[in-house]
């Protein structure tokens, strides 16, 4: 009997699928859930092997519950439930492993039926090692060993531990084989018929990346150059079979060194984000976790923006570009991090509209996420410092009324200082001087004053033993807490860290 689990807040629909999947011969409703959340614990409580979901539901849609279990087991099959208007949602579900959806308004009992035999025939076609183990196991399992991967200090790996997770790695040649779906492939991962691996495991660690581990055969007269040939063409095997990137580890011979074969592998693959076209990945990356000149190269970029030097600063931001192209670390999710500082440290000392630089900071943020490649996130960037403007800063011509404003600024920075008070000091009117001012330094005046006096709150956090209250009332701020949160968006880190972190 093929346990199935229906999971929809709509009651007259979850009832209705509930007595028709019972009528079924073969198939029986294990539990039904009005949200993700309820789906995910029934889902550890009774172990369906398929799964019925609709995509929009309070607490936890069906995306993120589909998320959730892929971590479990990967093996489970799902149907969909969508309306025309959800089409994006399903094809997002299809990337999440589901094997079919349906419109809930051309769901009928036959059609289910039909729905129900091809996820049945999916099952029967899973590995059996994997489908006799309960979920319960698989679960701690794949925890076990996603923690191996993700904790980049090294886990312990221990003979007790790989008894009680039931890893039957033999102390002999294995190896570590990380495969990344494209994201619009289906995740269900065929291996080559020619028999290359023994004691194989299959680790779902994310939506993306399933890696493989298992013992090479056994062969005692095979050099490991030849063991390498072997793997790589065991690999492109892999590769003509369906769409996807592999990260291949070295080869070792003992399991307490797991953990570093499976970051190995997972580390590889994700050069893919450099060089898209490339297929296989053997070579190690460089192992740096960051770039190197990153956390100067960002408080250098905001004293040249603090500074006006507009130029100075795109070339800093140039200079970071070709070390992290160089350098190629595979943590993707920091490096798109460090190209969101740059942005937002650009956008708050050229733009004085927070809600709208908010805004647009997070549309940059969003196709910062989206970028599949190296290229594409530097496109990214690239863009938002031209839609950004500022190329005024840092020039020398001024008019004499803008000069002359720049210069009582310096001389009064540290003073509650309004627009019509410069102007009047410059000899011309309060509109007449934004304009200008704005033209010919790229940056409106109010966006120039904040600038000041960060600049000067810089310096004396820089030079002199101030308490950072103190720094904040000498340059201009009546507010510590404003003050800091204006550094942090700018810098990175409040003025707290940063004096310390330069003091080291």
């Amino acid at each position: 009997m093929i346990r199935v689990m229906v999971v929809d807040d709509e009651v007259p629909i979850r009832q209705w699928l509930e007595f028709c999947i019972n009528r079924l011969e073969g198939y029986e409703v294990c539990g039904c859930a009005a949200n993700g959340a309820e789906g995910y614990s029934l889902f550890r409580k009774n172990a369906p092997q398929i799964v019925i979901t609709d995509i929009r539901m309070p607490v936890m849609d069906g995306l993120e519950m589909l998320k959730m279990i892929q971590t479990i087991h990967s093996g489970v099959a799902t149907v969909v439930l969508t309306s025309h208007e959800d089409f994006e949602y399903a094809r997002k579900a299809i990337k999440l492993g589901a094997s079919e959806y349906i419109l809930k308004t051309e769901i009928t009992e036959e059609r289910l039926k039909e729905l129900l035999d091809k996820c049945s025939r999916d099952i029967a076609g899973a590995s059996p090692d994997t489908l006799e183990k309960t979920f319960e196991e698989m679960s701690n399992r794949n925890h076990y060993l996603r923690s191996l991967v993700l904790n980049r200090n090294g886990s312990v790996v221990t003979e007790r531990f790989l008894n009680e997770y039931e890893i039957r790695l033999e102390k002999r040649a294995y190896v570590a084989i990380d495969v990344m779906m494209k994201a619009e492939e289906p995740r269900k991962i065929v291996l080559p018929k020619e028999e290359l691996l023994e004691l194989v495991i299959k680790v779902p660690l994310d939506v993306e990346h399933t890696l493989i581990l298992g013992n090479l055969k056994k062969d005692g007269t095979v050099s490991v150059a030849r063991q390498q040939e072997q793997i790589d063409r065991w690999c492109r095997l892999l590769l003509a079979q369906q769409p996807c990137k592999i990260g291949c580890s070295d080869i070792y011979d003992n399991p307490s060194r797991l953990g570093d074969a499976m970051r190995q592998a997972y580390d590889r693959v994700r050069l893919q984000f450099y060089q898209p076209e490339t297929e296989l990945f053997r070579t190690q990356p460089t192992g740096h976790d960051r770039i190197e000149q990153a956390e100067k190269y960002k408080i250098r970029f905001s004293k040249e923006l603090v500074n006006q030097n507009f130029r100075k600063a795109m070339e800093i931001k140039d200079c970071m570009k070709e070390d992290a192209g160089r350098e190629q670390v595979p943590d993707i999710d920091y490096v798109r991090k460090l190209y969101q500082f740059f942005l937002t440290s650009l956008y708050h000392m050229t733009r004085d509209d927070v809600d709208r630089v908010e805004e647009e900071l997070a549309q940059l943020g969003g196709r910062i996420q989206e970028a599949e490649t190296f290229a594409r996130l530097n496109e990214v960037l690239e863009q938002g410092c031209e839609d950004c403007g500022g190329s005024g800063m840092g020039r020398s011509d001024y008019s004499a009324p803008v000069r002359s404003a720049i210069h009582y600024m310096e001389e009064h920075y540290m003073e509650p200082l309004a627009l019509g008070d410069v102007a009047a000091c410059a000899g011309v009117s309060s509109e007449y001087l934004s304009r200008l001012f704005r033209e010919e330094t790229g940056v409106k005046f109010v966006v120039y004053l904040n600038n000041l006096r960060l600049k000067h709150a810089l310096r004396l956090l820089e030079t002199t033993n101030l308490k950072v209250y103190e720094v904040a009332e000498q340059v201009g701020y009546s507010n510590l807490s404003y003050f800091s949160t204006v550094f942090k968006k700018n810098f990175g880190q409040n003025p707290f860290d940063y004096k310390n972190n330069y003091g080291r």
